[in-house]
Formats: structure tokens, sequence, C-alpha cells
């Protein structure tokens, strides 16, 4: 890796205690400020990183521009940033459900942070707090001024591990930790080999833009999930993402050509061919055993079907499930509903309008016997409806 005109003078034990101090900052300034103050709180977090960055430049003699280095984007190296995140993104999420999976009390952590992060924000104001204020602060101080301090050693890969681990750690997650770590190790990868601080904060802002977009879309931003089995949704993800090595294989040749080994290639098949059969596996197996109910129903609603119960399920045992219903062939308003016969009541919920009418939630099941009615709206008299129930 490129070194900096006063390297000589720089130590990793340097970088280290720079991380203890925003470690330092995140515990006692950081979160006090985000309790207290939301939103605003979470902004002037990140200007303190940026600050710390600043300020250990300052304090060290590093020449900014040397710290913080800046180059014209090649275009081949913006299409190879971009092919890695988009190869990155399922595997970001294959990342999380693993972590669910193994550490289940974990997932408790998703319902404080969208509803921090996402309560009463715009799309337009999301996208400023999540994706572009973090790509500049947070890539200041982990791949400018905290990278500083290791261009020293030797081994690129070194160097890219320890980067990884740090902004793993500094994240404070236990559900993120994994997927952080590993969008450190190719943040830190592009820096490393290109010396361009504007290509990670293009890949950080380009990975958290999409989480967001994807968010508002979906409006999954408001959804909170159980720690129920995740085994299925496992497999899922291990399917949708099994050519995200490939993916990322041709993007770290764009960024990298020079380093490019064509073996790699080979790698990457032979990992994207076990990501499949695992998927198929996984979701085979999981659906074989959690499925309680998955059925398809069409009807025509009259005044006598405006509340229609389309299917029943028995629950042996308390379990957690996931509730999974599509509407399509109609306009109208549509509700649904699940009740137990000793008088739970799981589900009355609408079901929204829009291209996608889906509604899916995440439920506790008593051991009961329960039915699921759809209940349909003024003008729905005529329609044919079709009706998509999954629940495991």
């Amino acid at each position: 890796m490129q070194k900096i005109s006063i390297q000589g003078k720089l130590r990793p034990l340097m970088g280290i205690i720079l991380f203890g101090v925003l470690m330092a900052f995140m515990i006692f300034a950081a979160t006090p400020l985000q309790l207290n103050l939301g939103i605003p709180g979470l902004i002037l977090t990140e200007i303190g990183f940026a600050a710390l960055a600043i300020g250990y430049c300052l304090i060290t003699g590093i020449k900014l521009k040397e710290a913080f280095p800046v180059k014209k984007i090649k275009l081949r190296e913006l299409f190879g940033c971009l092919l890695i995140v988009a190869g990155f993104y399922p595997v970001e999420l294959l990342l999380v459900i693993f972590t669910a999976v193994v550490f289940p009390g974990s997932v408790n952590e998703v319902g404080d942070l969208t509803s921090f992060l996402y309560d009463g924000l715009s799309y337009p104001h999301a996208i400023l707090v999540v994706a572009l204020v973090p790509a500049i602060c947070e890539e200041a101080i982990h791949r400018g001024a905290i990278l500083s301090s290791f261009r020293g050693l030797k081994r690129d890969w070194v160097i890219v591990l320890i980067m990884g681990l740090l902004f793993g750690i500094n994240h404070l997650s236990v559900l993120r930790f994994l997927m952080t770590t590993a969008m450190g190790l190719f943040l830190s990868y592009v820096v490393v080999k290109r010396n361009n601080i504007l290509l990670s904060m293009l890949m950080h802002f380009t990975n958290n833009a999409i989480s967001v977009s994807i968010g508002y879309l979906t409006g999954s931003i408001n959804s909170t999930p159980t720690a129920s089995d995740y085994s299925a949704a496992l497999g899922s993800y291990l399917i949708l993402g099994f050519l995200a090595p490939v993916v990322i294989t041709v993007g770290l040749m764009l960024v990298n050509p020079e380093g490019h080994k064509k073996i790699r290639f080979l790698y990457a098949g032979i990992l994207a061919t076990v990501m499949l059969v695992s998927g198929v596996v996984i979701t085979a197996f999981a659906n074989s055993h959690n499925m309680l109910l998955n059925s398809t129903f069409g009807y025509t609603v009259t005044a006598e079907s405006e509340e229609s119960t389309l299917a029943d399920f028995d629950v042996g045992k308390d379990c957690g499930a996931t509730v999974v219903v599509i509407l399509t062939n109609a306009e109208s308003d549509y509700r649904v509903r699940i009740d137990g016969d000793k008088g739970s009541n799981i589900i009355d919920a609408d079901i929204p309008e829009g291209a996608l009418r889906m509604v899916t939630y995440n439920v506790e099941l008593q051991a009961d016997h329960y039915t699921v009615t759809v209940v349909a709206g003024e003008g729905a008299i005529g329609e044919q409806p079709n009706i998509q129930i999954t629940i495991r």
C-alpha cells in the first residue's frame, strides 16, 4: 500500500489508540447524544467522527491530502466498486440472517434501530442522514485517519483484515457485526489498492442508499421481526444471492486488475454452487418442517361473502411464525384477520394498496385452532380477488 510522507513516525499502535478514543466517544458521548437528541444526535455523532479524524492528523502531523487521498475516479474503478456493492448486498442480508439464527436475541435490535432511524424521516432526509453523512464521516475516521497508521504494514491483507474488524466492532451491534466487518473489508480493500478514499465513500453511500430505498419501497423499515425461525429465510437468501461471489470477483478484478488471478473465478464458481445447493436443501427442510399453511384462494365477492373464512390450521405447541398475505386482482379495500378458538386475535390488518398488495407479520402463536378471515370493504362486490396465504 502507498505510504505517506511521515510513515516512519507512525505505528500501528497509534491507530489502535485512535480506535480506542473513537470507541470511548461512541460509548460516553455519542450514545447519550443519540438517546437525548435523536437524529440530530446521530448527525452530531458523525460530525464527531470527522472531527476526531482531522484532529488526529493535526496532532500527528499527517498531511490531510495524504490521510484522505482524493483522485479522479476511473470508469473501470467506478463499475468495479458498484459491482462489489451489488454483489455484497445479498451477502449482507445473508450474514444478518445467519447471525439471527445463531444469536436469536440479537434480532431485538432491529425494531429499535429502524424506529430510531426512520420514524418521522422523509426519504430524502433518510438518504442524507443514513447514507451520505456516514459515507463521508465514517470513511474519514476509518479509511482515513485510522488506516494511515497501518500503511506501514508490509502485507496488504493484514491491513484489510484489521480495518474490517475495527469497522465491525465500531458499530456496537451483535446482529450487524459480520455484515459491517465484511463491508469494512471491501471498503478497506479498494482504498489499500487504489489509494482513493472517494471510492470507499461511493461504495459506503451506495450500500446504505440501497438499504434505505428498499426499505421505503417495501415498507419493511417499519416492521419488527421476531426471533421465531430464520432457517427458511437463510435458505432463501442463499438461493437469491448465490451469484454474489462471481459478481464480487468481477468487481474486484476491475478495481485491481494488476492483482487479479484467474483462479479466483474458479473459487467464486465453487462457492456459488455451494450456496445454491445449500439454499435449496435448507429451504426444503425448513418448509417441510415449519409450514403451517400454504394456500391460494379465489372467489367472487357478494353481499353474503364480504366476510369470508378462507382457511383454518392447527398449532400443536407455542411457536413463532411469519404470516404473508398477498392479494391480487382486486382494487377495493380488504382486511385480513386471524383468530384462535380460545379467543385470541393474532392479526387484524388492512392489506395495503399499491402494485404489490401484501401484508407480512411476525407473530407468536399459542397451541390452538385458528381461522383466517378476509373482509372486503365497500365497493368490492363483484370483484374476484385471488389471495395467497402462507404461514410458517
